[in-house]
Parts: structure tokens; sequence; C-alpha cells
């Protein structure tokens, strides 16, 4: 007698569109433990199992006398020779001016697209002379509604046909999109083991869940990014763990790219709203057309370390009339380790040759710190929150640990910290509160700040912003463990994060790079930094803008 669970199985492996492990996945069982049902039941004989010779699946089989045939390629439901005479018309044009704007989605086989956002994103390519690129990529969920006797799952949308894109294209000597490889929209982590395959360049991916990481790479060069595209098909999952799982990350959504040479690109990411409307900076791309946008809520700058700046990131950000500051006016700015504590950096404490250097090259005084920091924030013309990060409380530490006596440079500035934080204590300990401590920094900076809209967050002081939660710097994690971004992601909230000076997206969790230089003398070997803001829009959405060689988007 079949059960329901090996009829299941059956049903799985008898989809000669899938490979076994795909079938396998589809019913979330084990691929091993799959094969032995298979083998289980064809030994019954009580069902009908279809021959898989020459049938594309996987490597493994439970017999090793019946080794599994080798791969074939099944023939996509397009036209081969549309497709491979526009990509080679992509790819020639590449090759010649290094230059163009492009979108970079995917399509879900027999899955049809959201109409709404499929037509802002026509809007969007006409509007900005753009390149539309769809990834296909395959799926089989046995409960899809879309599926009729007579075309089965193989099948895509006709709205993608003459945009599909099922092979590689080299969008210059640091960025490919690897159109040629279909992944599982219910990957959980569908960037994993391709860390390589790019070799040194960044690489585009076509799959559902949004996401995006930095790879080590040589200093001299540019950290290698690889990031998920978003999809332009609707949600379409069977009704499981998996499926369900794949469906809550869905993201209706596209990847940026401009061109700017053999070397360089700007990326971003387009998110739209569940009516497919979307912002790319600042205008807005609706089924009705395109319109001005409205001012972003925020724009969290990578981690800023004031004492290592990096003047180009600041220009590029919001000190030039073409910054990203001026073009977008945000509602806020939000900053992270601002203060980069180098004076008296606890790191430096049993230094005795670079504590030498400080000393000497006038660095080691943390009010000359405080008061470049303080110049730092007033060159920010839009309102500030500044988050409590592991740098700026470095000068909390410095207090609790120094002995004034040895350090005369900064006793002064020591004992009357130390005395208004006393006070302070005193006058709360007078009102009957519980010990609270105090931030040295905002003390300090108070004094010298001549920026009227500062705010300076404490730690786990909420702050959410778009129904994104930005208090949280990322040095640590849930329940005091060590931040990271998969750590932030089993909070359930959407945040943004700094810290690692490394950008990425997981999940509902943005984390932005680093604005000071990429050398900072403690950062040794290949290195995955990358001068990365991230904004919120005014819908909500985010999107990540990097800085490259002082340019933050391809110029006009």
């Amino acid at each position: 007698m079949v059960t329901e669970r090996q009829q299941q199985a059956v049903e799985a492996y008898n989809d000669h569109s899938l490979t076994t492990q795909e079938a396998a996945d589809l019913i979330n069982m084990n691929h091993r433990n799959f094969l032995r049902m298979i083998k289980k039941v064809r030994d019954s004989g009580e069902v009908m199992l279809k021959d898989r010779k020459n049938i594309r699946q996987m490597s493994v089989c439970v017999n090793n006398d019946n080794p599994a045939a080798e791969p074939e390629i099944v023939e996509p439901a397009w036209d081969v020779e549309h497709v491979s005479q526009r990509t080679g018309k992509i790819q020639h044009h590449l090759n010649q001016t290094r230059s163009g704007r492009y979108v970079i989605t995917a399509a879900q086989n027999a899955t049809p697209v959201h109409k709404d956002f499929w037509i802002a994103l026509q809007h969007y390519c006409k509007a900005n002379n753009a390149e539309l690129l769809v990834i296909p990529y395959r799926y089989k969920n046995v409960t899809n509604i879309h599926t009729t006797k007579d075309r089965g799952q193989e099948w895509w949308s006709a709205e993608v046909l003459p945009f599909i894109c099922d092979q590689r294209i080299q969008i210059n000597d640091n960025l490919v999109v690897f159109g040629d490889i279909s992944i599982q929209p219910t990957a959980v982590n569908p960037l994993s083991g391709f860390e390589s395959i790019s070799q040194d360049k960044s690489a585009i991916f076509g799959h559902s869940k949004r996401q995006l990481t930095t790879i080590p790479t040589p200093q001299s060069r540019l950290p290698k990014i690889l990031t998920t595209s978003g999809v332009c098909t609707i949600k379409n999952y069977v009704p499981a763990k998996a499926g369900k799982k794949a469906e809550f990350h869905h993201c209706l959504g596209a990847a940026v790219v401009e061109v700017c040479g053999d070397h360089v690109y700007h990326m971003r990411q387009i998110n739209a709203c569940s009516d497919g409307s979307f912002i790319d900076l600042n205008k807005e791309y609706t089924v009705s057309g395109v319109q001005a946008a409205g001012r972003p809520l925020a724009i969290e700058l990578g981690d800023s370390h004031a004492f290592m700046e990096d003047r180009r990131v600041s220009i590029a950000t919001f000190e030039s009339d073409d910054s990203i500051c001026a073009v977008l006016n945000p509602e806020r700015v939000v900053v992270n380790d601002v203060l980069d504590f180098h004076s008296r950096n606890h790191h430096h404490k049993n230094d005795p040759l670079y504590n030498y250097w400080k000393h000497h090259s006038h660095t080691d005084c943390v009010e000359s710190e405080i008061k470049l920091t303080c110049h730092y924030i007033d060159r920010i013309r839009w309102p500030v929150i500044i988050k409590r990060s592991n740098h700026d409380e470095a000068m909390e530490r410095w207090l609790k640990e120094a002995d004034p006596k040895h350090d005369p440079r900064n006793a002064r500035l020591y004992h009357a910290t130390m005395a208004q934080i006393l006070t302070i204590h005193d006058e709360r300990m007078a009102a009957g509160l519980v010990y609270e401590s105090v931030d040295p920094f905002e003390l300090v900076a108070r004094q010298h700040l001549e920026h009227s809209d500062v705010r300076f967050l404490r730690r786990d002081e909420s702050c959410v912003i778009g129904g994104v939660e930005v208090s949280y710097h990322g040095d640590q994690g849930p329940n005091g463990v060590r931040g990271s971004r998969k750590a932030f992601t089993r909070i359930g909230v959407k945040v943004t994060i700094g810290h690692s000076h490394s950008p990425g997206i997981e999940e509902g969790v943005y984390q932005v790079g680093v604005s000071a230089k990429m050398d900072m003398g403690y950062n040794k070997g290949p290195g995955s930094w990358l001068h990365t803001h991230c904004v919120t829009y005014a819908n909500g959405k985010r999107t990540l803008i990097n800085v490259i060689d002082g340019q933050w988007r391809a110029t006009e």
C-alpha cells in the first residue's frame, strides 16, 4: 500500500522538469531519503515511475549500479535565437562603450508579472534610457493555479519574453550578470557558494529574495559585490514551510546598474510597493508615469570616524551642490561612530611607539579631536541623529580607566568632564531616579557644536523612521551577542545598522559601509569595506548608495 508521503514523492519524481534534488526540495525531504523512498516504491511495483533516462538530474544515486544520466539542457519556452541576438548586441555595445544604464530583474516560470510594477519599470527604462534584462528561473509549484494542461509549467509571461537574459553578460571589467544560473526561490541563502564563481568580479544573480554581501579583495581594488536582483512576477509558492518563507521574503524589485567606464559602476536597489510603484533617487515611478518623489525620510551614512575623514566622500555626500543630500534633501541624516577617539583609543594603550608618534604629532588631545568631530557634524546642514556607537563609547571607557596624573595633555578635560558627570548623578539621586549612564561625548560635544538640530541616541533608545529601527549601531546583537546582519534578522523588525564597514542586505537588515578612509591602520589584508550609505525613501523602502572615486552616480 503506497502511503500519501510516497505518492507525493512519486509525483515530484515523475515531473521531469525537476532534478531529483529539486523534487526532494519540493516536498521538503532530504535528497538521499527521497531517492531511497523512490527505490522502495519502484521495487514494490505498485506505482508506475517514469524513466528518467536523459532527463536533467542530480549525480547522486542510491544504487551504484545505476549512475545518474548526463545532464540534458531543457530548451526554454522562448525564441533562443532572439535572446542570443539581443544579448550579443548588448554585450557588443558594452565592449565598445562601457557605458549605459541597465535594470536587472528576474521572472519565475508559469507565473504572471506584477502588471503595475511591470508598467512602472517600462516608464523607468524609457525615462532613463535604460536596458531591461530579465533573468529566468524555474520553480515547481504543484498548487500553481496558472498551470494549464497545454503548457504545463514550462512557460514564462509573454511580457518578459522580449527581455529574457539567460546568458552571462559582462557589464564591465568588474561586474557580470549571471543570467545562466537558475536559483530556487526557496533557497534561504541564495548567494551561498557563489563567492568564487565570478572570480575577481562582482556579480548579479536572479532571485526573489533581496540579498547583498561584499567579498574581501586586495586593498588596491574595490571589494567584490554579490547581489540578487529581485523579481517582476507575483508571489507563487507551494503552501509549505519553504514556500511560505520564500513568499514572506519575496522582493518585487530590480537592481539598477550605471556603467562608468571599464572599471567603475554604480548600483542601487529598486524595491517596489504592493501597488507596483517605486522610488529611485528623487523620482517616483508608477503605473501612471514619472513624478517627483517625496523627501527621503533619512540617509544613514557609513561609519564616519571624523578624525579619519575621507574628504571626497564628505563632498559627495553632503558638501557639494551635487551631493547625495543636496539632490535628495533628506529629512534627517543618521551617523555612526562619528567620534573615532583616536586620541586615547584603548587599543593604543600599550604601544609606546605609536603613543610617541601621537604625542609629537599633537593627535593625542581628546578635546581637540572632539572639536574636529563637532566641525564635521556642523558641516552637515540637515538634522542629525547620532547613534551611540562603540567608538563614541571609548571616551567613557577612557574616563573609567585612565589616570589623569599620567596624562597631562588631557588632565583638565578629564577632571572637568568627571565633575559634570558626578553632578548629574547627584541630581538624579536627589530626585530618586535609578542609575543611568551619562554620555561624556555628548556632554563635551554640546559645548562646541554650532548645529542647532542634533539628537544623541542612548543605547537601546528606540528610533523608528519609516517603519525601520535605526537606533542600533550593529556592534551589539540580541541578548548581548556580537552584532551581525544575520543576528539582527532574528528580531523580526526592519533595521539599518553600521559597524562592520562592509555593506550588505540580509532579509530586513540593511548595513552601511564606511565614510572614512579605507586604510585606518588596523585593517590588514584583503578587505570588504566600501563607502556606502543607506537611503530610506518617503515610501519606507531602502536602497544602498556607494561612493566610488568621489562619485555616487553616473554623470549625465
